[in-house]
């Protein structure tokens, strides 16, 4: 949540660049930079930005099981069998049967 504090001037960061960051990397908050009153872009820490990517990535991965596991209730899936033989003709791996 952006709260009313995070938000910043981009003139003010820059002029404070260090201690934005100092502060971002200890508080794990995100800043939003304005020009103008309109908001041109967010400042996070490495660790910040690591964090919310791996959340991004696991809600990806939860979609895609729940689409998977959807398809199968509604007959639509594969075996296991028929996907490896699929997937290894795709590549031209050769299988035993």
């Amino acid at each position: 949540m952006i709260r009313t504090e995070d938000i910043r001037k981009l003139s003010e960061f820059r002029q404070n660049a260090t201690t934005h960051l100092d502060r971002l990397a200890k508080s794990g908050r995100v800043e939003v930079l304005t020009v103008n009153g309109e908001a041109k872009g967010v400042v996070m820490s490495p660790k910040t930005f690591d964090d919310l990517a791996e959340k991004a990535f696991q809600a990806e991965v939860a979609v895609k099981i729940k689409r998977g596991m959807e398809e199968i209730e509604a007959g639509q899936g594969i075996g296991s069998f028929q996907a490896a033989q699929e997937i290894a003709a795709e590549f031209g791996i050769a299988r035993d049967k």
